[in-house]
């Protein structure tokens, strides 16, 4: 099986289909097939485009360490890498949930090696009260993934998020650290809101967002469309952060994405 080693760390990843090269990243405690198979994408993008797709550190079949520090931007640096690894100077980068927060991380650090980006499942919060929030839910989900039992979860969001988890037979306690990682390398280094304004009006390469039309996540859903220059947004009208991904509708307006970006 495909293995590359990036400092001690296993990761997985296939490689399908012909044609420009996608990134594809997973949402959290999902796996390149859960992902990218079951909801039927690879089989809609693998006809025009060489699909990267890989199981993020602590997910599938990728090692999955229990150290905080083995998360946060070493999950972006996971994905360059990779395409170093392969020889790809540049890609279209398509991520869902988790996996579009480090695409848009790649998307303000890394542009020059970025075709275009998709957002899937994706919010945007500069609102610094929203911002708290965010954290105690992120600090919230860590409690939970380290409790020992899910009845000793009482917050109904973070027992959700164990419940699906648990269904997907992850390892809890490297998703904690995810989110720990995520949490101290995201929120302790992100810019101001209005710098964060800044550097969005200044993205020069195609950009588009997607999400259901019933997404719960709290941000603004039309944020980053609004603010990067010709950017596009799409919501998948009745469906929410689990059942957007496999709406053909979303496929449908993805490859028309690809197909204008890659073919000018």
């Amino acid at each position: 099986m495909p293995y590359f080693d990036n400092d001690g760390i296993k990761i997985y990843y296939e490689i399908e289909g012909e044609g420009p090269p996608v990134v594809m990243n997973h949402g959290f405690s999902g796996n390149l097939e859960l992902k990218w198979k079951e909801t039927n994408w690879v089989e809609t993008l693998k006809h025009n485009y060489r699909l990267i797709l890989l199981d993020c550190r602590g997910h599938g079949k990728s090692d999955k360490p229990h150290g905080d520090s083995y998360y946060g931007q070493k999950m972006t640096e996971d994905i360059i890498k990779l395409m170093e690894h392969l020889s790809i100077e540049k890609a279209n980068f398509f991520g869902y949930s988790m996996g579009a927060h480090i695409t848009f991380r790649i998307l303000l650090t890394k542009p020059e090696i970025i075709i275009s980006a998709i957002l899937g499942g994706f919010v945007l919060t500069l609102n610094d009260k929203q911002i708290s929030k965010d954290i105690e839910r992120i600090k919230r989900i860590i409690e939970a993934f380290r409790a020992e039992r899910i009845d000793q979860v009482k917050k109904p969001m973070a027992r959700a998020f164990r419940m699906v988890a648990e269904l997907r037979e992850n390892d809890l306690l490297a998703l904690a650290a995810v989110q720990a990682g995520w949490l101290k390398d995201w929120y302790e280094t992100m810019t101001s809101p209005a710098q964060m304004r800044g550097s969005l009006k200044k993205i020069k390469v195609p950009v588009m967002t997607v999400v259901g039309s019933t997404e719960l996540l709290p941000g603004d859903k039309t944020l980053v469309a609004q603010l990067v220059p010709d950017a596009c947004h799409f919501q998948i009208q009745g469906k929410d952060h689990l059942t957007a991904t496999s709406d053909p509708k979303f496929h449908m307006v993805v490859k028309a994405f690809l197909d204008f970006v890659n073919n000018q």
